[in-house]
């Protein structure tokens, strides 16, 4: 169901590269500690992450050096956090092609990598081709065993399913840790949150089987959770990943973006189960790829951004939809927000964040995949590049 749009959008992309493939869900945070939030995001076939500073009122200058890799790069999950404890953030970044890779952050606002090229070389049986382990899709940081260090979980472009690895706290010095969880099958999304409010890191995933959910005892064991999560016959239809509670009652909910259903949202139950709730974007017939939640229109209650496509046409066909909540678990599209609804190229993934500090959050979208030309439009109407839209509020909600 459409609903009157209560914020409206336009591009704010001045400093953004006008071209490229942005393989990424892209990052919105304060990197440089000005007050300003800045943009990260990684191409497929370019040259390595890119880090753009804002000037907190929609501008972009790109700051990236040390960021960029020997190889081309293939795009992947960006993770930044402070992962060696000296205060200053660093960059974690799982990349398709060529597995994980570790950049320290100084003083100065210059990348050093440390770590290249990583992947569970040990899974890699005698006789066999490493080419299935060597990708990484996505990455997520957080102490996953209570050592008091950064740890981080990645997941398989390929075969090698979902992997931990320690830290002893340098950010050089990475271990895997052998797990419970999947050895095998390639897995879009990773997510560190603690899902059951016991306050430990728990593990969500958009594995190849379906999304998972993992309770994390945080001495690195895990127990999975998802009983009443689905499982579909064909393999890797899930992909962008969020949680938040949708529904007000004080439980984590879970929301997916399906390949070919659109944006699914699922309710954690009393007992830790999962309760799918009726279809929340009919009119998305050709299904979703990237999702975010927040409180877009600054109502109290989470909204939903998704990447995907209206049609079931192919070609540059694909938009970004905005979908408010009610905090009761009910959706409405808004409509004429000034999101492009048609004539994007795959779109990667989204992200929110208040760029320009006037209270309500703008979306970031890694846009840029190669798509079928025939029968839909063989042009995108946008041309394929990293995207943002800065939101105005149009009317008290």
């Amino acid at each position: 169901m459409s609903f009157p749009t209560r914020v409206k959008y336009s591009e704010c992309t001045t400093g953004l590269p006008k071209s490229g493939m942005w393989k990424c869900d892209p990052i919105i945070m304060d990197i440089n500690g000005d007050g300003a939030l800045d943009l990260a995001a990684v191409a497929r076939k370019g040259n390595g992450p890119h880090i753009w500073l804002g000037d907190g009122k929609g501008s972009w200058a790109d700051t990236s050096p040390g960021l960029e890799m020997k190889d081309h790069s293939c795009g992947g999950g960006l993770c930044i956090e402070d992962i060696n404890g000296d205060g200053r953030l660093d960059m974690v970044q799982a990349d398709h092609c060529q597995g994980v890779f570790v950049y320290l952050g100084d003083e100065k606002g210059n990348w050093n990598v440390v770590v290249e090229d990583l992947y569970p070389r040990e899974l890699v049986g005698p006789n066999e081709d490493d080419m299935p382990y060597v990708g990484s899709e996505d990455v997520d940081v957080g102490d996953v065993n209570g050592d008091g260090f950064a740890d981080f979980v990645i997941g398989s472009s390929d075969g090698a399913g979902i992997n931990v690895y320690i830290g002893d706290g340098s950010g050089r010095n990475w271990k895997r840790m052998a797990t419970s969880l999947p050895a095998q099958g390639p897995t879009n999304r990773v997510m560190l949150s603690d899902i059951d409010g016991d306050g430990l890191l728990d593990l969500i995933a958009s594995h190849a089987a379906g999304p998972r959910v993992w309770r994390g005892d945080g001495k690195g064991g895990w127990t999975e959770t998802s009983k009443g999560l689905p499982a579909p016959v064909v393999n890797g239809l899930y992909r962008g990943l969020a949680v938040g509670d949708v529904n007000e009652d004080g439980r984590l909910d879970l929301v997916s973006a399906n390949w070919i259903d659109g944006p699914e949202v699922y309710l954690r139950q009393e007992d830790g189960s999962w309760f799918k709730t009726p279809d929340v974007f009919p009119e998305m017939l050709g299904g979703a790829v990237g999702i975010a939640m927040g409180d877009v229109d600054g109502d109290g209650h989470l909204d939903i951004v998704v990447s995907g496509r209206l049609t079931l046409e192919v070609g540059f066909v694909y938009g970004v939809f905005l979908l408010h909540g009610d905090g009761r678990g009910n959706w409405n599209w808004s409509e004429g927000s000034g999101l492009p609804t048609t004539g994007l190229a795959f779109t990667w993934g989204v992200t929110l964040g208040d760029v320009d500090a006037n209270g309500v959050l703008d979306i970031a979208a890694g846009s840029g995949g190669i798509v079928g030309t025939a029968p839909g439009p063989t042009e995108p109407s946008t041309p394929t590049r990293l995207l943002i839209w800065c939101g105005e509020l149009q009317a008290k909600p």
